[in-house]
């Protein structure tokens, strides 16, 4: 029964890399920038990145999704499944993100700030140039755990409907009506782009 229905599997399983491939780059990007915004000095930009770091990572993920889905056309705005996929797990991840390298940059030496001040160099350019660089050992395994939590949560993104995997399950469920052979399968799946997706980390032992 599996078999005959592959190619709605095929289709899940793509559906599933390509959001996770456009979500994870762009909740990084995101994230960056609301880390810089965290840590800044001024209160108009440290308090709305602080706000939002908090809601974020304490509301439900689902629930975010179903405020985008189902709450934004009220206000006249209407988007497709697959674009609040890429949405809502952007913002979702980028809050997680921030944290990560917030806390990676708090990890370098006060002193290299330090001297980096008493050498007149901007601040754009030390964090640039000189603290990023060190944040590897810092960040890498907590934001590896991070993106693959992302690829797990787009299963949340079956109940609007978005053709990945859980939905493709519950597709092939309904036609075949073997669940246990057809969530087993998915959980293997699932398991097999984890362990393919996970990289081998070799920062953790160069750590201090």
């Amino acid at each position: 029964a599996i078999w005959d229905n592959r190619n709605i599997l095929i289709e899940g399983v793509f559906t599933t890399l390509l959001i996770s491939a456009i979500a994870i780059p762009a909740s990084l990007f995101l994230g960056v920038i609301v880390c810089m915004m965290r840590i800044s000095t001024r209160r108009l930009m440290r308090w709305p990145a602080i706000l939002y770091i908090e809601i974020i990572r304490n509301v439900p993920l689902l629930i975010l999704i179903f405020m985008v889905f189902f709450a934004l056309p009220f206000y006249g705005i209407r988007l497709a499944g697959l674009t609040t996929g890429f949405l809502c797990l952007s913002i979702y991840g980028a809050a997680y993100f921030a944290e990560i390298f917030r806390g990676g940059i708090e990890s370098v030496s006060k002193g290299q700030f330090d001297a980096c001040k008493a050498l007149g160099l901007k601040h754009s350019f030390y964090m640039r140039r000189i603290i990023f660089p060190q944040l590897s050992p810092y960040v890498f395994p907590p934001g590896t755990n991070i993106a693959l939590t992302m690829i797990k949560e787009t299963s949340l993104l079956s109940m609007v409907t978005v053709s990945e995997l859980t939905y493709a399950a519950h597709d092939i469920n309904g036609r075949t009506f073997t669940p246990v052979e057809t969530f087993a399968t998915i959980a293997v799946l699932y398991l097999s782009l984890i362990h393919i997706s996970e990289p081998r980390d070799r920062t953790r032992s160069r750590m201090p």
